[in-house]
């Protein structure tokens, strides 16, 4: 079980985006524990669906902090003995999008302003998208190699039994030529 450690404040929105991208049946567990060690989330993900949707709600957890510290997450392997995982998690740094509220108020904003706004939830919408294909993108890759490397392997022992096949027969034919030439005799 590996684990990492993010302070939250109570009553806070803790948001967390997490995937795994490689090894096994592509499934982790997670557990998220509370400052005093309660459990407060514990999941198990599957990312092996090809719904962009279903993974995108299967690795998104969000919780608001009952008390203030240093909660700890941890994604357990155990399920899997031999197969290692590659997790990659985005947590958004504290109040990144929602920072704006203590500014000002939204009706002191101009219109100019609520357009930037936007944009940024946008583009922290389009970050958590990228992640996600980067994550997609290294596991066909993976796939792929993998693939491409059984073919080859396949490839070779195919020619090798072309071969071996030419072989005997050549061998084969031979022997039925040669008994073929020789002259009978006959016992008297």
């Amino acid at each position: 079980m590996d684990c990492v450690y993010d302070v939250v404040q109570q009553g806070k929105t803790f948001d967390m985006d997490f995937e795994v991208a490689r090894g096994g049946l592509l499934d982790i567990k997670v557990k998220i524990y509370s400052p005093r060690g309660d459990v407060i989330i514990d999941k198990m993900a599957f990312f092996n669906h090809e719904d962009d949707e279903k993974l995108e709600e299967e690795g998104h957890i969000s919780f608001v902090a009952v008390s203030s510290g240093e909660h700890k997450i941890c994604f357990d392997n155990t399920m899997s003995r031999w197969t290692a995982k590659v997790v990659s998690m985005l947590i958004p740094t504290p109040g990144g999008n929602k920072a704006h509220e203590n500014i000002a108020k939204l009706e002191h904003l101009g219109p100019v302003v609520d357009s930037i706004i936007k944009i940024a939830d946008n583009l922290d919408a389009i970050t958590r998208t990228q992640h996600h294909m980067a994550i997609r993108e290294r596991s066909h890759q993976d796939t792929q190699l993998s693939t491409n490397s059984r073919v080859h392997w396949m490839a070779a022992f195919e020619s090798c039994m072309l071969i071996g096949m030419s072989m005997f027969q050549l061998y084969y034919i031979r022997q039925w030529l040669s008994t073929k030439q020789r002259p009978h005799r006959r016992r008297v």
